[in-house]
């Protein structure tokens, strides 16, 4: 910086011996012994033509009198007055070859003069901080420096630090990893940076990217979308694909839900156009968002902006505009779970592109899968997708109408098994309900007679062990909690007692159909 820049001193600790300055006085390099002035005869002129710089150094040697250059430049930096961020005491002891202490003292000497003789570049300078919202500091730098205020692009401390000595602290200055914030110092949004920050940072890691207006949704307060996007700008981490779409580009893979789901997908047909892998995410998503797993919702990113994300992970490979490889091998095995291998064997077994869904659980169950794993992943895994009601294909399969058809006439044929087969109310004032069971219990489900409220009845049922019957919404369900810890079967028969007034059950199965309830009028 012209002549103010660091020179160091031979020595033990590197630094230069003082120099004369020009009035021909040495000054001594162990103590920085020179002249100082009260504020009051203090001689400082201002000029038409200042900078921040030129009128810093002259107020500088205005208050130094006879210290050398080399203390000077090592008062200047500490005070910030060069547009650098301030170096600590004991750098500037160094520099001067004097203690932290006497750089100390010589600081607040020079502090308590600049305050009582403010450069009126200073106040211009002031005058083009913000005065309502905040606003980043490279804006303000950067206008500083084209409107002539300052030479170079000042730091953001630098200038807090001048603006502090000379007693003009109204604004608050907000450091970022990346960037800092400026604002009046009653505006509170400033003091909310870090939790936005984190709040942004955690909602991309859940989705991969996401928009300023999901952010702004997730946030405790109301803040303006421009004050926002500052705001992230200051973020190390957070990066914008997009004016309006943010991510964080050094998130670890095995962390990125995008790519995980994404390399499922593959692993059973690759390519895939950008469409059928953002239904995957869809679905996938859904399950997170449904079951509270995630502090943040996944919200699945619009087609072009994850196909600009593709284009950045570096395992895969972005084929035109709209299709999306993985680079490398991918395996099955290590992919998909237990129950998902189980669908694809399903499609692989009956050798068809297009199976019912009764047909896959029956499948699964032949293999030993747990009924429940098999429900969640039929529901939410992004490899298999419905092509109709009750149609199903494996993510980038194709399938014909005739195959669809098919698929629809065997689930015909099948019929309709009826499961309510008796109810009634006994003698001792219990309502008996009969059901045949199906092959899977786990997620069994029955419908409420109306003769003993339908829709209208919620309540829920108890055992004396404490086992537990749901009734909402014209269905009982919860049957599977003890169920499928019994040796009941498909085509079984469960008789189930309700004590309507002390709302209590009992239960019991039989391999035979009961005798028909003698009803009670």
């Amino acid at each position: 910086m012209n002549d103010h820049s660091h020179q160091d001193r031979p020595g033990s600790d590197g630094a230069e011996h003082s120099q004369p300055t020009n009035s021909g006085h040495d000054v001594q390099a162990e103590s920085g012994e020179g002249d100082w002035v009260a504020p009051e005869s203090i001689v400082f002129e201002n000029r038409e033509d200042d900078t921040l710089e030129a009128a810093l150094d002259r107020l500088l040697k205005s208050i130094l009198v006879n210290y050398s250059t080399t203390h000077l430049n090592a008062l200047g930096s500490r005070l910030g007055w060069y547009g650098t961020e301030p170096i600590t005491l004991q750098r500037a002891g160094r520099l001067a070859n004097i203690t932290r202490e006497r750089v100390r003292q010589i600081e607040a000497r020079v502090k308590r003069v600049a305050r009582s003789n403010v450069p009126d570049i200073v106040h211009r300078m002031a005058a083009q901080l913000p005065k309502y919202e905040p606003e980043l500091w490279s804006s303000i730098a950067r206008r500083l420096q084209n409107s002539g205020v300052t030479t170079t692009e000042w730091t953001a401390k630098s200038v807090k630090s001048v603006l502090d000595q000379c007693g003009l602290a109204s604004w608050i200055f907000v450091e970022g990893a990346r960037d800092s914030l400026v604002g009046p110092r009653n505006n509170e949004m400033l003091t909310h940076l870090n939790e936005i920050v984190g709040i942004a940072r955690r909602a991309c890691r859940a989705s991969g990217s996401v928009s300023l207006d999901y952010v702004a949704k997730c946030l405790p307060t109301a803040i303006p979308m421009g004050i926002l996007r500052d705001m992230l700008h200051c973020a190390k981490d957070i990066e914008f694909i997009s004016p309006d779409y943010c991510w964080v580009p050094r998130t670890p893979a095995k962390r990125v839900r995008i790519q995980n789901v994404t390399k499922k997908m593959l692993a059973i047909n690759r390519p895939l156009e950008i469409g059928e892998i953002r239904e995957g995410l869809n679905r996938k998503f859904s399950f997170r968002n449904k079951t509270g797993s995630a502090k943040y919702e996944g919200v699945v990113p619009p087609s072009h902006i994850l196909i600009s994300l593709f284009r950045m992970y570096p395992q895969f490979h972005v084929i035109g505009d709209y299709t999306v490889d993985f680079i490398g091998d991918l395996h099955q095995h290590n992919e998909l779970t237990r129950p998902e291998r189980a669908i694809v064997d399903a499609f692989k077994h009956f050798d068809t592109d297009a199976l019912d869904r009764q047909t896959i659980k029956e499948y699964g169950d032949d293999l030993g899968i747990n009924m429940s794993s098999l429900e969640v992943e039929m529901t939410y895994s992004p490899i298999v997708v419905q092509v109709k009601q009750n149609v199903w294909r494996l993510v980038g399969s194709h399938v014909s109408p005739e195959a669809v058809t098919s698929v629809h006439e065997r689930v015909r044929n099948k019929g309709f098994q009826r499961r309510l087969i008796d109810k009634g109310r006994l003698p001792n004032g219990n309502f008996r309900i009969v059901f045949r069971l199906p092959r899977f219990v786990h997620n069994f489900v029955a419908s409420v007679p109306s003769e003993i409220g339908g829709l209208q009845l919620d309540e829920t049922f108890r055992t004396p062990e404490g086992v537990t019957l749901r009734c909402k919404n014209g269905a009982i369900f919860g049957f599977g909690k003890f169920l499928s810890k019994s040796d009941c079967k498909e085509g079984d028969y469960l008789i189930i007692d309700l004590n309507l007034r002390d709302r209590l059950f009992e239960w019991s199965h039989s391999l035979i159909e009961p005798p028909k309830i003698d009803r009670v009028l």
